[in-house]
């Protein structure tokens, strides 16, 4: 059985885009600039050598897919073929999304061998009117049928949009003449109502809405309309380790779009990268990202239909019986990353919710018996590492709940390290973070989603053991 082990939604930066949607979200929130092609400077912090060096299949924990994605037109971020022929070389699985109309960098993945073509999908956005207006409506049919004539898997989606209403018809025919069936449809949102989010973007009323869109039998469409806004319903969300974001550029990298930075990938290489679940911490009252969150990551299981699989919103079978994804594409979009993990146990559920919790500013009480479990389970493992008394680094909301739960655990908190150590007044030494204390056998930092640049500066400093908050349990 094949599977990914993470779905990690990568974005890169780009040099702009090749067209201009009146839908398009980045032109809903003003940024036009973006989309204007020109040349930027310093685009990646890091190097590719360096960036692929830090995505191993080992330092992920298994064999992920790369959703990749730009600010503007994927294809035009430099470097970009360099990168995910990197990702592939590693074993992982690569998805583009791509308005397929620049040949050149397509010329490219269609000269990749085989074994790494098998690892690689395109989605293809079909912004119709667009294409047509700049006369790349041949450009974007003959670039998708090479990639299918060189066994590389791929869909075709439009976003549902008032403008396009009046050619529908056009644009169906069209586009089962040149692919042999219908686009999947993404439904268009609104970024800037105000109001419950998603709000889907369109001057019909709710029944033309369906009516209309339903026309292209899309699974994809069908499941936006019925479980894109569910509620969270008070789940344990695990975003942030079944799936997650990575902003290329730098290495930062969240549980999903919008959320806070849990680590930085590219930092710390050395180690393994330390994931942690969005828990029930999510500050939005729906998972937006819910096709790809919770259809192929499996990030919450209790409110989703369990048997819809992500390839139904991917392919399609054509007239001449052929299908839009390859044998092994469908494969792996037929699992969730879920079933390749070990379920957490109810003592680090708990535990990482409190964290989370702290991290958001949110309220969490605590049952006295998972409380006590958690205690037990954290005495355990510091013990077994032969930690008797730590130093907590960072004081802040996290650093006081971790002080509480090691206190009861039994381990005991011979001091603290913070930036405001001259203003934190307690019972114990308090010290800067330049200073390495003599109290301890470890050092426990509470600032998780900036261990990796702490960690390296402690062990410039100390002999003493380092640890993350996340590795207590």
């Amino acid at each position: 059985m094949n599977g990914i082990y993470r779905f990690i939604n990568t974005n890169v930066p780009t040099l702009g885009c090749n067209l201009r949607c009146d839908y398009c979200y980045i032109r809903q929130h003003g940024d036009e600039d973006i989309l204007d092609i020109k040349k930027r400077d310093s685009l990646f912090k890091y190097s590719v050598e360096h960036m692929i060096s830090a995505l191993t299949v080992e330092r992920l924990g298994g064999v992920c897919m790369f959703n990749i994605s730009g600010s503007g037109e994927t294809l035009l971020c430099p470097d970009i073929f360099e990168i995910c022929e990197g990702l592939l070389r590693n074993g992982h699985y690569i998805a583009i999304i791509s308005n397929c109309t620049v040949t050149k960098e397509i010329e490219k993945f269609i000269r990749l061998k085989q074994e790494y073509r098998d690892r690689l999908f395109f989605k293809a956005s079909f912004h119709y009117q667009e294409l047509k207006r700049r006369n790349l409506l041949n450009t974007y049919a003959s670039n998708i049928n090479a990639l299918k004539k060189n066994g590389i898997a791929f869909s075709i989606e439009i976003v549902s949009n008032d403008g396009v209403l009046s050619e529908l018809e056009e644009l169906k025919a069209w586009t089962e003449k040149e692919f042999g069936a219908l686009p999947h449809v993404l439904a268009g949102r609104s970024e800037t109502k105000l109001g419950e989010f998603p709000k889907f973007e369109t001057c019909l009323s709710e029944e033309e809405f369906f009516e209309t869109w339903d026309e292209f039998k899309s699974p994809l469409f069908d499941y936006q309309y019925t479980d894109y806004v569910l509620p969270h319903n008070d789940e344990f969300c695990h975003a942030g380790v079944y799936t997650g974001s990575l902003e290329m550029a730098t290495g930062v990298f969240f549980a999903c779009p919008g959320n806070k930075k849990i680590t930085n990938m590219f930092e710390n290489t050395e180690e393994p990268i330390r994931f942690a679940p969005m828990a029930k911490a999510c500050p939005f009252p729906y998972c937006f990202c819910g096709f790809f969150l919770q259809v192929l990551a499996g990030a919450c299981n209790e409110s989703y239909n369990p048997n819809v699989v992500f390839g139904e919103f991917r392919d399609r079978k054509c007239t001449d019986g052929s299908h839009w994804l390859t044998p092994s594409i469908k494969e792996v979009f037929s699992h969730k990353c879920s079933e390749f993990h070990n379920p957490l146990t109810s003592a680090k559920k708990t535990y990482l919710n409190a964290l989370m919790k702290k991290r958001y500013g949110m309220e969490n009480e605590i049952n006295i018996d998972e409380y006590n479990e958690v205690t037990k389970e954290i005495k355990y493992k510091l013990k077994s590492l032969k930690i008797d008394k730590v130093v907590i680094y960072g004081y802040g909301g996290i650093g006081q709940l971790i002080y509480d739960i090691l206190n009861d655990a039994g381990i005991e908190v011979v001091a603290l390290m913070d930036k405001r150590y001259k203003e934190i007044e307690a019972k114990i030494p308090v010290y800067s973070p330049e200073d390495a204390p003599k109290e301890g056998d470890a050092i426990i930092v509470s600032i998780f989603y900036d261990y990796t640049e702490i960690a390296p500066k402690l062990r410039n400093i100390t002999e003493k053991k380092i640890l993350s908050v996340i590795d207590i349990i």
